[in-house]
C-alpha cells in the first residue's frame, strides 16, 4: 500500500492563519522607516542594517557566503519604477524554458525549478514567494514560517543577553529568509530577487556575489527620501550598492545625474554597466506586450538583455542572442522570449479588468513619475472608449495615498491626463530609429489617436481608506482628514462636485456598482497606492453576490 503523500495535519495554534497573526506582530517596514528618518542626524542607522541582517541569517541557519553552495543563481533587481514587471518579464521567459526541461525537448536542466520574491504583495502575503510562477502554498507557507519561527526561538533562548532574548527580525527581513529558506527546501534553482528599498543597505542584499549571476537597475526616481536621501544622485547610489564584482550589470536610460552615479559605481566596483535601450524588435515584431502602458516597453527592454545573460551565462545559448546584438534586432526573438512576454502577467500594475459594465483599470503608482505614467495610459484609454461604437458613459476615479503626499500625487495625475486642456499624443519615440519602424501598423495606430476635450476628467470621485471592508471599522473611528484634503483639492482641479469620502473600498466599490447599473458602461481608475489596489482586488474577490447586499448605511459622505 502507497504512503500518503497529504500533508500532515498542522500543530495546534500552528495554521495558516497563526502564521499570519504572528506574522504581523514582527517590526513593520512604516516603523523601521519612521525609526531611521526620526534618528539623529550624525548618525547613519542604515550602516546597521547588513550586519544585523547577516546575523539574522546565521540565526536562521543561513551564512551568507553559502547561499549559492548548493548550485541556486540568483538574478537581483534594483529600482524605482518597474522592478515588479522586469522581475515577471524575466521569470516567465524563464519559465518557458524549465518547462521546455521538463518535457523533455532540451537535453538536459540549466535553468530548473524557478523562484520568485517580491515586494509587496496586494491580497494575500503569499504572493511575495513563488515557485514556478505559482505563489507558495498555505501548506509550505506555514511549514516554513514556523521552521524559522523555531529557529530564531531556539537561538534567543541561547543568548546571554535578556534584551535580545525575544527578538526577531522585522516584517520584511523575515519574509526575505523566509523566501531564502524556501527556496532552498525546495531545490529552486534560479531565484529571482527584488530590492525592498533602496539596494546597499537593503535586505536582500547579502547575497554573495559568487551566488549572483546577474543584477539590474530599472528606472530610477525620487522615492523613499527618510531613507535613501532626497537628490537623485543620493538614491542612484543606494540603488547602485547591488552591483557585485565580474558580475552584470544592466540598466535603462536614467536621468543624466543618476546614470552618472551608476557608472561611476560600476568603476569602483570592477564591473561594466550595460545601459538598454528601448529595443526596436519590441514595437516591429509583430506581437504585444501582454503587460500595458508605453513604459513597458522599456521594462520588456531590460528584461530581455536580463534574461540573455542569465541563459548565455548558464549555457543555453542556441537563437539567444548576446546582448550586443539585441539592439540590431529587427523582427526576431527566440519563441520562448515572445511567449513570455506575450502571456506575463503582474496584478494592480495598469491592469484592466472588465466586470459586467465595469471596466477596472488598476495600478498602485505612488511616485510622481509612476502617476505620470498611469495618466498618460489612461487618458489614451480613456480617449480611445470614447470612439468606439458604446462609448462610456461615465467615469470614475478611485484614490488613496496615506503615506506620501497625496494631493501632489492626484495634482501630478490630473494634469497629465488633461485637466485644463486635452492631452497632445507623445510622437512615438522610435520613429527617428528608422523609416520602417514610423511606417508599422502599431506606429502608425499610436499617432492616429484620437482626443477629446472634457469638461470634467471624471464624473464621479471617491477618496477612501485602504481598508478593505466596511465591517472592520465598526466600532471604530476612521480618521478621514487625509482623504478630506485629496477630495477637496480634486475638486479644484477637476471642477467635480460629485466626489465622495469613505472608510473602506468596499463603499467606493459600491458606489461604482451603482453607477452601473442598467446598461451604463463605467470606466473606473484606481490608483494612488498599492495596498488600495490590493484592497479593491479582496473586495472584487468576494464576488457580486456580497456586493449587492444591502449596506447598513447608505449615506455618502459628499466632499
Amino acid at each position: 500500500m502507497e504512503e500518503s503523500t497529504l500533508p500532515p495535519p498542522p500543530l495546534p495554534g500552528r495554521t495558516y492563519d497563526d502564521a499570519l497573526a504572528a506574522l504581523q506582530t514582527l517590526q513593520s517596514n512604516r516603523a523601521i522607516r519612521t525609526a531611521i528618518a526620526d534618528a539623529p542626524q550624525d548618525t547613519d542607522p542604515n550602516i546597521r542594517a547588513i550586519p544585523e541582517m547577516l546575523e539574522w541569517a546565521r540565526m536562521a541557519g543561513y551564512e551568507a557566503a553559502d547561499l549559492g553552495s548548493q548550485g541556486q543563481r540568483y538574478i537581483h533587481v534594483a529600482g524605482t519604477k518597474g522592478k515588479g514587471s522586469v522581475c515577471v518579464m524575466v521569470e516567465n521567459i524563464l519559465l518557458q524554458y524549465h518547462r521546455a526541461e521538463e518535457a523533455g525537448e532540451l537535453k538536459e536542466e540549466r535553468v530548473g525549478k524557478l523562484g520568485l520574491y517580491t515586494s509587496p504583495h496586494l491580497a494575500t502575503v503569499r504572493e511575495r514567494i513563488r515557485i514556478d510562477g505559482v505563489s507558495i502554498s498555505e501548506t509550505l507557507f506555514t511549514r516554513y514560517f514556523y521552521e524559522l519561527w523555531d529557529r530564531f526561538e531556539t537561538a534567543a533562548s541561547n543568548c546571554t543577553n535578556p534584551k535580545t532574548r525575544e527578538a526577531r527580525p522585522g516584517y520584511f527581513r523575515y519574509l526575505t529568509l523566509l523566501a531564502i529558506h524556501a527556496f532552498r527546501q525546495e531545490g529552486v534553482k534560479t531565484a529571482i530577487m527584488e530590492c525592498g528599498i533602496g539596494g546597499e543597505y537593503d535586505s536582500t542584499n547579502i547575497l554573495p556575489a559568487s551566488a549572483v549571476a546577474v543584477s539590474a537597475i530599472t528606472r530610477l526616481g525620487i522615492d523613499h527620501t527618510s531613507m535613501l536621501g532626497e537628490t537623485i544622485e543620493e538614491i542612484a547610489w543606494h540603488k547602485s550598492g547591488i552591483m557585485k564584482e565580474n558580475v552584470p550589470v544592466f540598466t535603462m536610460d536614467q536621468p543624466t545625474e543618476a546614470l552618472g552615479v551608476l557608472e561611476k559605481r560600476a568603476a569602483e566596483t570592477g564591473v561594466e554597466l550595460d545601459v538598454v535601450h528601448r529595443l526596436p524588435l519590441l514595437e516591429t515584431g509583430g506581437f504585444d506586450l501582454a503587460l500595458l502602458g508605453d513604459f513597458q516597453y522599456d521594462n520588456a527592454s531590460l528584461a530581455i538583455a536580463v534574461a540573455a545573460s542569465y541563459l548565455r551565462g548558464i549555457g543555453v545559448t542556441e537563437g539567444v542572442p548576446p546582448r550586443q546584438e539585441l539592439g540590431n534586432l529587427a523582427t526576431v526573438l527566440p519563441q520562448q522570449f515572445e511567449h513570455g512576454l506575450e502571456t506575463v502577467t503582474w496584478p494592480g500594475r495598469c491592469e484592466i479588468r472588465k466586470d459586467g459594465n465595469i471596466e477596472w483599470f488598476l495600478d498602485g503608482a505612488h511616485t510622481i513619475e509612476s502617476i505620470k505614467a498611469v495618466g498618460h495610459w489612461f487618458r489614451a484609454e480613456m480617449d480611445k472608449a470614447h470612439f468606439e461604437e458604446r462609448p462610456p458613459t461615465a467615469t470614475m476615479l478611485i484614490f488613496n495615498q496615506d503615506e506620501r503626499d497625496g494631493q501632489a500625487l492626484l495634482r501630478e495625475l490630473l494634469l497629465t491626463m488633461g485637466a485644463f486642456e486635452p492631452l497632445i499624443p507623445r510622437e512615438n519615440k522610435n520613429q527617428s530609429l528608422s523609416k520602417n519602424i514610423s511606417d508599422t501598423p502599431k506606429a502608425k495606430a499610436k499617432r492616429q489617436i484620437k482626443t477629446m476635450k472634457y469638461m470634467q476628467l471624471f464624473t464621479y470621485a471617491a477618496f477612501c481608506t485602504n481598508e478593505p471592508f466596511t465591517a472592520t471599522n465598526e466600532g471604530k473611528h476612521v480618521d478621514l482628514q487625509l482623504q478630506d484634503g485629496m477630495a477637496m483639492a480634486y475638486q479644484g482641479l477637476d471642477g467635480n462636485a460629485l466626489h465622495m469620502v469613505y472608510g473602506s473600498v468596499e463603499e467606493a466599490v459600491r458606489l461604482a456598482m451603482r453607477v452601473s447599473e442598467g446598461d451604463e458602461r463605467v470606466l473606473v481608475l484606481v490608483t494612488g497606492s498599492l495596498h488600495l489596489v490590493g484592497g479593491l482586488l479582496q473586495v472584487l474577490a468576494k464576488g457580486k453576490e456580497f456586493l449587492t447586499e444591502q449596506p447598513r448605511d447608505e449615506e455618502e459622505d459628499s466632499g
